[in-house]
């Protein structure tokens, strides 16, 4: 009996990780979460709950001084998918 696959269509290959995270919408909400998987082109994050987030958002990596403005590409229950627009920065310099 064959195992049904599903194609992978990333052009950069996932990596699992569990990284505590921030989602911060278009309208300033700040959504708590975790990163369960990184790419250099994106990322899936499980949310705290289930919440709508529009279509531009930034994701912040505290742990890693990490900032990047993304779009969001699908959404599952409490597991996001976002594409990043925007090269990543160190939230330490946007602070400043």
């Amino acid at each position: 009996m064959p195992i049904d696959k599903r194609t992978e269509r990333r052009q950069f290959g996932r990596r699992s990780v569990f990284k505590s995270a921030v989602i911060v919408t278009s309208d300033g909400r700040r959504l708590p979460g975790a990163v369960v998987d990184f790419s250099d082109a994106g990322a899936r994050i499980k949310l705290t709950e289930t919440a709508a987030v529009g279509p531009d958002l930034e994701l912040e990596i505290p742990g890693d001084d990490f900032v990047v403005k993304c779009r969001l590409a699908h959404s599952e229950g409490v597991y996001i998918g976002v594409k990043y627009i925007k090269p990543p920065r160190r939230i330490s310099w946007a602070t400043r």
